[in-house]
């Protein structure tokens, strides 16, 4: 998942939205590939776990375009920001400055992610060594 998060925030960066998402990349691809690594690394899953996996893999995506997104500058929100500096009498500041001015949320949004997937990862563990205490196995 962490890798994803780079590539897709990334590719958004670039303006290439199309490049993943929730149909053509989470749920083909994304999702079982997490899944399949925790049934790989723990055995049988409780479909708690299961679900919460999908989901952390689905706010991968969501994350990542919408932080990655307003670094490029033909984005709609940077022209719609744009249009409204100059509209209210705010010059010296272009869509290039506003995609600049991105970079750093863009990276705290990483880091930030970064970390939530790595309790992610102790949070499977310690659910997981739980259920199985429920079982007796």
């Amino acid at each position: 998942l962490m890798l994803y998060f780079v590539a897709r925030e990334g590719t958004a960066a670039l303006g290439l939205m199309s490049l993943g998402g929730h149909a053509q990349t989470v749920r083909p691809l994304l999702a079982p590939m997490a899944e399949g690594a925790a049934l790989n690394e723990y055995g049988e899953l409780p479909q708690t776990i299961r679900d919460k996996i999908k989901a952390h893999a689905a706010a991968c995506d969501n994350i990542a375009v919408f932080f990655g997104e307003d670094i490029f500058i033909a984005f709609g929100a940077v022209l719609l920001i744009d249009a409204f500096l100059k509209e209210n009498g705010i010059e010296g500041i272009e869509p290039l400055h506003i995609g600049l001015w991105a970079i750093p949320t863009a990276i705290a949004a990483l880091v930030i992610h970064m970390t939530r997937l790595l309790r992610l990862d102790a949070s499977i563990r310690r659910d997981v060594m739980a259920w199985r205490a429920e079982q007796g196995t």
